[in-house]
Parts: structure tokens; sequence; C-alpha cells
């Protein structure tokens, strides 16, 4: 009987220090995404038509990995959609990582699934950094829908009249839903007109907050007069005043852009001493009849709750895609959710639909959204009835006694940079005694990566840890940052 209880503790011992190893493993396996950016979506033929869509890709892939600090030689996977490639060449995604700076040996691969591409081109990253294929991978979608060119049919001419094929008609994703598709789903057009209207409301509010000001990089265009156009902000659609508006609205809601986010695990993170935005707690996907297409996101949701025993009750934020005004709200009928928590700050039917990009759109504007510790749902459809979800939670940094310590700002700089220093006078007229600062020159040998990543971009300035701005300062954000941080002081 000793014998036998002697074992029995020992085992049991045993069975304890697994079981902590393998949470403790869990916990550092985890995927999270250390930077999330996107271009500003211009309008259909807009600025953007001077850019092809590889180029956009480099732009966003780049800003991410800046606004990262993840060292590029860790980046050995991309995943990048470009849904209408006609005209841009073979392998766009390897196209826009060269584009970026990145090494040749990354091996890059180009996704395309219709509207669903953005996502599961994150899907695919994720993947890849779960499974120890890659230290980061960088995901995302771009898309120029200006430059989609006419096709016509590869024939000789004798003579007569040439037919030729708007390729964004034939290949993109233009229609209406079909007639009775939103009766029989409870949805009236009234609803819908109702919803795009709030739509705008909702995202000029959250323009004039600031709340997309971490998530855009600017473009930089260069035209015929050589003097570039620097473009920083989305150009909004219309707002449709009745119903003929809004089915057109609905048939054009195209848009030039792109979106890229880097994923590593959360050890690999802490290796580099990154704080990331978020982890992914789960994904999943579904497939169901071309005329359901409408719900096909609430399959794909309930199918990721399921697995991952989470509730529709846990989810703070939602952003689901609204190419189609019909579909969040029967999604929202079929999940029956909470208005005020879908798409807080407006949508697709505001900025427009670069196809390849609106998924990974979705996620990278969730991952700044989120306040520290709450839950957000992404999730789109296409017409085929095809859907994706992605779950991830905004991560808490709680340091100790944080009630008593300034916010640390580092900024990453070099000897003799005139920038640098007008940045630091700055800080001292706007935010004396309110922050402490700390420098890292790049130009030094143990900040090797820094000098990789920033040789020139400084100043570069981080906020406790993540990416603030570079270039100048922006002190609007800066001070809603620092707003932010004494109210949470406060409770």
């Amino acid at each position: 009987m000793h014998t036998f209880q002697r074992n029995f503790m020992k085992e049991s011992r045993s069975v304890v220090k697994r079981c902590l190893y393998d949470i403790h493993c869990k916990d550092l396996n985890d995927v999270v995404i250390a930077s999330a950016v996107r271009t500003p979506i211009t309008g259909f033929t807009g600025l953007h038509p001077s850019l092809s869509a590889p180029q956009l890709g480099a732009i966003a892939i780049d800003a991410a990995l800046k606004h990262s600090a993840v060292p590029p030689e860790a980046v050995q996977q991309v995943y990048f959609g470009n849904v209408m490639t006609a005209g841009t060449g073979q392998a766009p995604a390897r196209q826009a990582t060269l584009l970026a700076g990145l090494s040749k040996r990354v091996w890059c691969t180009t996704v395309s699934a219709s509207s669903v591409t953005g996502i599961k081109s994150i899907m695919f990253a994720a993947q890849a950094v779960k499974l120890r294929l890659t230290d980061a991978a960088i995901a995302g979608g771009m898309e120029c829908l200006s430059n989609v060119p006419y096709y016509m049919p590869r024939t000789y001419l004798y003579s007569g009249d040439v037919i030729m094929q708007d390729g964004l008609v034939a290949d993109g994703v233009t229609e209406k839903p079909k007639k009775g598709l939103l009766k029989s789903f409870g949805i009236t057009k009234e609803e819908c007109i109702n919803y795009t209207k709030e739509s705008y409301v909702r995202m000029r509010r959250a323009y004039r907050a600031g709340l997309f000001d971490l998530e855009l990089v600017p473009l930089r265009i260069m035209q015929t007069s050589r003097l570039p156009i620097i473009v920083t902000e989305d150009d909004m659609r219309t707002l449709p005043d009745t119903l003929a508006d809004q089915e057109n609205n609905e048939r054009h809601v195209v848009g030039d852009g792109a979106a890229a986010l880097v994923l590593t695990t959360n050890e690999m993170a802490r290796r580099w001493n990154l704080k990331p935005l978020a982890r992914i707690l789960g994904y999943n996907e579904s497939k169901t009849n071309d005329s359901d297409f409408l719900v096909a996101p609430a399959i794909a949701v309930k199918r990721m709750l399921e697995n991952i025993n989470c509730t529709k009750d846990d989810i703070s934020l939602w952003e689901l895609d609204d190419s189609f005004a019909a579909v969040p709200l029967a999604v929202m009928k079929e999940l029956e959710l909470n208005p005020e928590k879908v798409n807080a700050h407006g949508g697709t039917m505001c900025l427009g639909h670069p196809i390849a990009m609106s998924g990974a759109r979705l996620v990278t504007h969730l991952s700044h959204a989120l306040q520290p510790g709450q839950i957000g749902c992404a999730a789109i459809t296409n017409g085929s009835g095809n859907a994706a979800a992605l779950l991830l939670q905004k991560i808490s940094y709680n340091c100790e006694n944080a009630e008593h310590k300034l916010p640390v700002l580092t900024l990453y700089t070099k000897d003799d940079c005139t920038l640098c220093e007008e940045l630091v006078k700055e800080l001292e007229i706007y935010f004396d005694g309110q922050f402490t600062l700390e420098k890292i020159d790049i130009t030094q040998k143990e900040n090797l990566r820094f000098l990789r990543l920033y040789r020139n971009d400084i100043p570069v300035l981080f906020l406790n840890g993540q990416f603030l701005c570079m270039h100048k300062l922006n002190v609007n954000l800066l001070g809603r940052k620092m707003e932010e941080l004494r109210m949470k002081r406060k409770f």
C-alpha cells in the first residue's frame, strides 16, 4: 500500500509538471500579430492607377515590417492575396515581396479566393508560424481594380468590330443580390439604406476620433509633373440617398489598396523583445449554397466558436464585410448580435472593396480598435457561398506599479539627425514631464537589425514598446494615447 501511494504521488507530480509544461508551451506557441497596416483606399480610377497591385502591396509589407520591429531576415514566408491578376505579371506576391526589399530566399505564395482572400492568407501564415515553418510570416492582400484590363478573344481579326469584355465585370465581384434574396432572409431594402447611412455616420465619427491613424500608412505617388502626391486618407464613397443610389453603390463598391500583417509566435516576440498587438484565438471556414451566401459568415462563426469554446457574448467588436449591406444584416439576425458592436467604425460600403485586401483590412482594424483584453471577430463571404471567420484578442500589458510609472517613449535615432532633434523639442513642448525617453542609436553594432529597418526612416518613435510614428511626431495621436493611459491609471 505504501509503495502504491508513493508511486501514485510520483505519477501525480509528473502529470502536474507535464500540464504546466503544456500550458507554458501553448502560451509560447500562440500566434500573435506583431503589426497590421494598410494603405488608404481610393475610389475606382482614382489616384492609385499609377501604382500597380504589387507596388501597393510592397508599401504595405515594408510598413508592416517597420511597425513590427521584426528582423527582416526572420521572415521566410509571405502569403499575399491578389484576385484580379490579369496584366499584373507572374507571381504578384513575390513581386511585392522583392519590391519591399525582402530577401530573394523568402518563399512567396499568391492567394486567390475571391473576397475571402485576405483572411485566407492570414490563415495560411498563422499555420506556417504555428508549425514552426518560419519564425515570422507576412500575410495580407493587394488589389488595383482601376488597372484591370479589358479582354478580347485570342482569334485572328480580319475586319469589322472588335468585341471586348470588362475584366472587372468578368472576374470581379460587381453583381448585386438576386431578386427575392433579401425577402427570403426577412431583409428589406429600406433596412439596407438605413444600415448604409448609419455606417457613413460611424465612419466619419471614427475618422474625427483618429481611430484609423495607427493602421494607415501614406502613399507617395509620383505624377507626370515630377511632384509627388501624398495620400493619407481613404477616399470615402458618396452617401446614397435613394434606393436606386443604394443599389448602384452596392454594384460599384470597388477600390484600390493593400493591407499587410506580420505574424509570429509569442516565443519569438519575447526573444525579440516585442509587444504584439493581438493574439489569434482561432479561425474557420464554411461553404453553403450560392443562394445562401448572406448567412455564410454566420456558419463559419458558429463552427469557429464551437471549436475554441467561446460564445458570441464574449466578443466586443464584430467586423463584417458589407460590400453588400444585406450581409451584416443577415448575420446579425442569424446570430442575434448587438448592432452597436457590428462595424462600429463603418465598413466597406464607405471605403470600397479591394477584393483581395478586404478580409485583411477587417483583421487590421480589429487589431487596433479593440481595447486590451477584448475579443473581436472578423468575417467575410463571397457570392459563391464561401466564407471565412477569424477571432483575435487584444493583448493586455499590465506593468507592475503602472500607476507610478511614466509612459516610455523609445526613439530610434543616430548622431547628427536634425529631424530627431526637432522631434525631441516637440516632445518637450507638448508633453514635458509626461514621459520617459530612451534613445536607441541604430548605428551601434548591437542595433544592426534596427539599422536595416529604419536606415532611411528615422526618427521612429515607439510608445511602451509599440509603434507610434516615424519621420515626424504625430502630436494628436500621442496626445490621445497619453490620455488613454491616464484614464487607465485612474481606474
